[in-house]
């Protein structure tokens, strides 16, 4: 699917697939579905150099995108979370960071389109 917005897709110590590539084609695709106003996304994956040597550990993955008035930035470090639930491969990690862009998504269109403000106004007016 072809944007009318750069996407940027950069890869460091991790060998660069097809596969790869169009699992993040897909997940942006995805993102187009909650802002319409996408002006550009950029996605990097890496292996920081000393996991280099420890095989299956999973790369990180760094996300932005930029809307209209607003940079969302979105990053996975697995290794780092200390959670025994870490994504155990490039994947699932780049499934965990678009699941955390999407909500920011959503999240920034509700406060842009004032949707989060109306919500506040009602539950003050039931008091």
């Amino acid at each position: 699917m072809a944007h009318g917005y750069p996407l940027e897709l950069t890869f460091h110590n991790v060998e660069p697939s097809d596969a790869l590539k169009s699992a993040v084609q897909a997940h942006v695709n995805k993102l187009e579905k909650f802002h319409d106003h996408i002006i550009g996304c950029r996605v990097s994956i890496e292996m920081p150099h000393k996991s280099q040597k420890a095989i299956g550990n999973p790369p990180d993955v760094h996300i932005v995108v930029r809307v209209l008035g607003k940079e969302i930035v979105v990053s996975r470090e697995p290794k780092h979370d200390g959670h025994k639930k870490a994504a155990t491969d490039a994947y699932a990690v780049l499934e965990d960071a678009f699941l955390v862009a999407q909500q920011q998504l959503k999240d920034y269109r509700c406060i842009s389109h004032g949707d989060v403000k109306t919500h506040r106004a009602v539950a003050a007016n039931d008091l």
